[in-house]
């Protein structure tokens, strides 16, 4: 193999590719890319045998097609040092791969590509398309409110859905629900219900895309696939059954408060600064005009803050974790919320626009 690849693209693939190559593992070619070179086409493969990525770089020249096996930190080290360097020439000589830049030269042991694990490709058509700007928004409403580390494991992902033109993500860790919505141009063919792990929906965060452009999303014998103009991403899906969401949110409250999204988040911020990892909770006594909030640590002291706000019910106390209030403020992308509550001891919701609401369980603070 010899390519005569451009820098910055190259690294571009990898910082892709290198989020999916396994850290820890017994098996050494699982921190390894694998880079396929013919026509004028490079792709660079990488998988941890859950999630798998084939990316496509085009700017680059080949001049002997075949395949490599080089570690992936390595060689994202070696492109990120030549980043003066507008191209990069790729050459393999029996198990080593040459890397020659303008002045450099570096010699990287490889593997033999055949022991490489097959990453699959996207060859059907697709279950599902949607703007990858909107998805990526979607995305970053819902993935903060995933388990970390649950022995439910269904709850470790985020739950996708769609029927006709609706689609919708949904993710709870036990504590707090994320759900937003939106519409597709296309309606999908039947209906899709699948739970995607949390590590494939970074990866699509994380990926470039042009700001008119489209995914195309498969959901296939267990495995989801997100094909983008030069990527694509798979994964196995998590197993399991999802909790029945629907049944956590509130169907009708009786308090509602209109809030200022900002003004509230940075009110939230300054009561914060007196809590610590014992006491995670700060009170909100709502009042017709405003919302006082609090925090009281033996350690650590009191803080107090106003903030307007429009009441529409009976005055309420009601306390939260702050982290997880902030989770959502921070993402729900609307100058207004509304803050739906029923008692101190009940679930509130936080809805933005018409597409995004938010669950949440109070916390005791006695």
């Amino acid at each position: 193999m010899k390519v005569i690849v451009q820098t910055a693209a190259l690294a571009e693939a990898l910082a892709l590719t290198g989020a999916v190559v396994a850290q820890r593992t017994p098996k050494p070619v699982l921190q390894c890319v694998k880079l396929t070179a013919e026509k004028e086409l490079l792709t660079i493969l990488a998988t941890d045998l859950e999630v798998g990525c084939r990316y496509n770089v085009t700017a680059v020249k080949v001049e002997e097609p075949g395949e490599a096996l080089l570690p992936a930190d390595r060689l994202a080290s070696i492109v990120r040092e030549s980043a003066g360097d507008e191209s990069l020439t790729l050459l393999t000589e029996k198990s080593a791969c040459v890397v020659q830049g303008a002045g450099s030269r570096w010699e990287v042991p490889g593997f033999d590509p055949a022991e490489y694990p097959a990453v699959a490709d996207f060859d059907n058509k697709p279950d599902i398309q949607v703007s990858a700007v909107e998805l990526v928004a979607m995305i970053g409403k819902t993935i903060f409110a995933t388990a970390k580390a649950h022995s439910h494991y269904a709850i470790s992902g985020v739950l996708m859905e769609a029927a006709g033109k609706k689609f919708q993500l949904v993710a709870t860790d036990g504590h707090r629900l994320a759900q937003v919505k939106a519409g597709l141009s296309k309606s999908v063919a039947s209906e899709i219900s699948a739970i995607v792990p949390a590590k494939l929906m970074a990866m699509v965060q994380r990926t470039s895309f042009g700001q008119e452009e489209t995914l195309e999303l498969a959901v296939r014998d267990g495995k989801i696939l997100v094909r983008s103009a030069r990527a694509v991403l798979v994964s196995s899906l998590v197993q399991g059954n999802f909790p029945k969401y629907a049944d956590v949110i509130p169907k009708d409250t009786n308090r509602k408060a209109v809030l200022k999204t900002l003004d509230f988040e940075h009110r939230i911020r300054q009561a914060a600064v007196m809590t610590n990892e014992e006491s995670r909770g700060i009170k909100l006594s709502f009042k017709s005009d405003r919302v006082n909030i609090s925090s009281r640590t033996p350690e650590a002291g009191r803080a107090e803050a106003t903030c307007a706000a429009k009441l529409d019910g009976e005055p309420v106390e009601i306390a939260f974790n702050p982290t997880f209030l902030l989770d959502a403020l921070k993402v729900c992308s609307a100058e207004e919320i509304n803050f739906e509550m029923n008692a101190s001891n009940k679930p509130a919701v936080i809805r933005a626009g018409g597409d995004f609401l938010y669950v949440l369980m109070p916390v005791d603070l006695n």
